[in-house]
């Protein structure tokens, strides 16, 4: 295992030095390295954005998943979008960087324990199913593996799929259920945390209002915050057409037309390529660069996120209390309170 990293990033020598590295290591050994090389240098601001979009409606497909995180009001995912968005990946790309041996992973995931444990007290039973735990991690083991495949890209290597499954077993062990329960029955190989996820994802699930509201927020705010206002159409549905069916199907999200979905497919496919194959490997890490800004580079960054919050509510609110497959349910009903004012923005 490697030692871990500072936040201070140096520039790496070669053009596809990454792989290089990758090569070299050994992922019985040095699989935290190996998942910080794979992980943390590609993103950027938008990159983080998309893969959030991707990635956390699946985990809200259950009723109680979705009303502990709509709630009444929609939530800090409606009244604080982005500062939610940027928070969860801020915390993720931390895992990723310093890896589960890390203090300073171990304190991020405890913050995360800390806060699951107080809205329990709010949510009784809510956080006490360890097999969403177990899928959340699981399904974070094999994302990037699975959404290759689904671009049209080969998958992961033998050596990656045994360094993020040590990766995501040794995370595991960090984390609670409620009543400050361990987690346990996390999948023994990467091949079993496909099937877990599989044999998850192939369960029948009835869908909500709130996970409807859950999983159309964060894809419209995605939209909102990277696409000019004539181009949020397509900002919605590139998310959505990159999603799984059984996620749409179980937020009752109309998938996107098979033919803008291939082409959406193919583009995608394209930009990976190209990042494979032609473009040079990013020499910093994102993550380590956002660590280092100054206090004045941070302050403005807030202030970004800020302005977006601000605006982002109401325009959601309008848009989406006019949905008429939802004409007349609560939730939607709530939204029109939104609209036409800024929502208020909650704190937790």
């Amino acid at each position: 295992m490697a030692a871990a990293p500072t936040t201070a990033t140096k520039p790496q020598r070669g053009y596809k030095w990454i792989s290089n590295k990758i090569e070299h290591l050994d992922p019985y050994k040095d699989y935290e390295q190996t998942y910080r090389l794979a992980t943390s240098y590609g993103p950027n601001d938008f990159m983080n954005n998309l893969f959030y979009t991707l990635i956390f409606p699946n985990f809200i497909v259950t009723d109680h998943g979705a009303s502990v995180v709509w709630r009444e009001n929609g939530g800090k995912l409606l009244g604080r979008a982005t500062a939610r968005m940027e928070d969860t990946e801020s915390a993720n790309s931390a895992w990723w960087w310093y890896g589960p041996s890390d203090p300073r992973c171990q304190k991020s995931v405890e913050s995360i324990n800390k806060l699951h444990a107080n809205l329990a007290k709010q949510y009784p039973g809510v956080f006490s199913h360890n097999e969403d735990y177990i899928y959340t991690l699981a399904f974070s083991a094999i994302f990037m593996h699975r959404f290759r495949l689904r671009i049209g890209l080969s998958g992961f290597s033998g050596k990656m799929k045994i360094a993020s499954h040590l990766f995501m077993k040794d995370l595991s062990m960090l984390f609670f259920s409620e009543g400050r329960k361990p987690l346990y029955d996390f999948p023994e190989s990467f091949d079993g945390c496909v099937k877990f996820c599989e044999d998850y994802e192939s369960l029948e699930r009835p869908g909500s209002e709130q996970g409807h509201l859950c999983a159309m927020a964060i894809y419209e705010h995605f939209a909102f915050r990277w696409f000019l206002p004539s181009l949020r159409g397509l900002g919605r549905s590139i998310p959505i057409a990159l999603s799984l069916p059984s996620t749409l199907k179980a937020h009752r999200i109309q998938p996107v037309h098979p033919v803008l979905k291939s082409i959406i497919l193919f583009l995608a496919g394209v930009f990976f390529w190209l990042a494979d194959n032609v473009l040079p490997d990013p020499k910093e890490a994102h993550f380590a660069n956002v660590e280092a800004l100054s206090k004045d580079g941070k302050d403005q960054r807030l202030e970004e996120h800020r302005k977006i919050d601000r605006v982002f509510p109401a325009y959601f609110a309008e848009n989406e209390s006019k949905d008429p497959a939802w004409g007349g349910c609560p939730y939607h009903l709530q939204l029109k309170t939104v609209g036409g004012r800024e929502a208020k923005a909650v704190s937790d």
